[in-house]
């Protein structure tokens, strides 16, 4: 499956940091803002949803969520992500304040997590996506992507907001879990290997979380 190649070559070898440095320095410059300010926004979450109302408008446009279904406008996405909010908001807030209270900076968080709680928040936060799906669904869609990207919103140190082609051709899985999962082990075996730190590859400083540079190597896998 392609995941084994978005740290890794077709005969095992870990890709070298200046492949994925450049990588990231010749991602879209729309996307890595919209990450960074998604990363700024998500440190804590408003009991009402405004943030995550704000943050789901903002990524649902910038990764082109809104040319048809339930976020083809302005109106519709806000009353169907307050109503999705309404749903799973003090689920996310509570998954929220497990991070918090790690204790562990939202950069490394996915390596440095207690591996008992890395588990029980990456069940918990498939739970969430099952119920959020309704709310994502299209006609011509199931949701996984809409819903990934929302939860990125939220959890920016530890999900990774997955498009239809990485769903589809590169994870092959509908659980948001198992690609949490692979991540969290996909990065520590490069690190291992190499001696490198994921989050630390990009030159500018603006992708810090783990997951926010490990969407570039999945981004670009779908091409390998």
């Amino acid at each position: 499956m392609k995941k084994d190649l978005i740290l890794f070559k077709e005969e095992g070898s870990p890709r070298p940091s200046e492949e994925i440095i450049n990588e990231i320095a010749s991602f879209k410059n729309d996307y890595i803002n919209t990450t960074v300010t998604l990363i700024q926004d998500s440190t804590e979450l408003n009991e009402d949803g405004e943030t995550f109302v704000k943050n789901g408008s903002l990524i649902l446009s910038k990764f082109g969520m809104n040319r048809g279904g339930p976020f083809a406008d302005k109106e519709t996405t806000k009353a169907t992500l307050y109503r999705c909010w309404e749903e799973v908001g003090e689920s996310l807030i509570s998954i929220k304040q497990v991070l918090i209270r790690s204790g562990h900076s939202r950069n490394r968080l996915l390596l440095e997590m207690e591996r008992n709680s890395f588990e029980s928040v990456t069940h918990d936060i498939w739970n969430v996506m099952k119920r959020m799906l309704p709310f994502t669904m299209g006609v011509t869609s199931y949701g996984l992507v809409g819903a990934s990207k929302l939860l990125f919103t939220v959890f920016p140190e530890i999900v990774l907001p997955i498009d239809n082609a990485q769903w589809l051709r590169v994870f092959q899985t509908i659980d948001i879990g198992d690609v949490i999962r692979w991540m969290a082990s996909d990065i520590l075996h490069w690190e291992q290997l190499t001696g490198g730190r994921l989050n630390e590859l990009d030159q500018s400083g603006r992708l810090s979380t783990l997951p926010s540079v490990y969407n570039v190597m999945a981004m670009a896998a779908r091409n390998y």
